[in-house]
């Protein structure tokens, strides 16, 4: 028995047009070339469409699994996170440079900025048992503890001393020096810190662990 004819086939598009067949190519052509293909895209813009979308998928897909992404957050540098830590901020405002001396009743206070600088103000929080992370600040920090107690170790100290923090002490941290602060207690502490920082600088950098300490 004698096979049924089969219809003829429509002549496929030219190969290198099959490869290129995404809509936006056309930008990538001339004029000219464009009014050639017009004829042949027209009736499979339908198909164009399709292969435009999983085109797009696979070349815009990120390679990197997610172990490797989160491998490589976290060894290149191994920065330190806070656990239990909340900063809330107050407020910030730019200050620029200034130089205010007050003497009243004999009571003696300079301040001086050459730079231009931000004062921003922030309230925080440390869990019993948490940590800030090691890092550092840009700029001088006053910090006010006003709950709880918190224990600080410096990044420049071999040996790793605590300096202790109760509530109601007042304390100034200085720009650039590496450190932490742990609540050792069995409650949560609070300060308020105020900052001063370069113009839109970030108030905080956090920092690898400097290895003087066991944590």
């Amino acid at each position: 028995m004698s096979r049924p004819e089969q219809p003829a086939r429509k002549p496929r598009a030219p190969r290198r047009m099959a490869r290129l067949g995404l809509g936006a190519v056309r930008l990538l052509f001339t004029k000219e070339h464009n009014m050639m293909f017009a004829e042949w895209h027209r009736p499979h813009r339908v198909l164009v469409a399709v292969m435009a979308v999983a085109t797009g998928a696979l070349a815009c897909r990120d390679t990197t699994t997610p172990r490797e992404s989160s491998r490589a957050a976290i060894t290149e540098p191994h920065f330190t996170l806070g656990v239990g830590f909340t900063s809330t901020p107050v407020g910030r405002g730019n200050l620029g440079t200034f130089h205010v001396q007050s003497k009243a009743d004999g009571y003696d206070v300079e301040l001086k900025s050459h730079d231009d600088t931000d004062i921003a103000v922030a309230n925080i929080a440390i869990a019993a048992g948490g940590t800030s992370g090691w890092h550092k600040h840009p700029g001088p920090v006053l910090v006010v503890v006003k709950t709880g107690t918190l224990t600080f170790y410096y990044g420049d100290d071999p040996t790793c001393s605590p300096t202790v923090r109760p509530a109601g002490s007042s304390f100034v941290e200085e720009g650039g020096v590496v450190h932490i602060a742990r609540n050792e207690g069995a409650v949560e502490a609070t300060t308020v810190a105020t900052y001063f920082a370069p113009k839109g600088a970030a108030t905080r950098i956090d920092e690898p662990a400097p290895g003087n300490c066991a944590f």
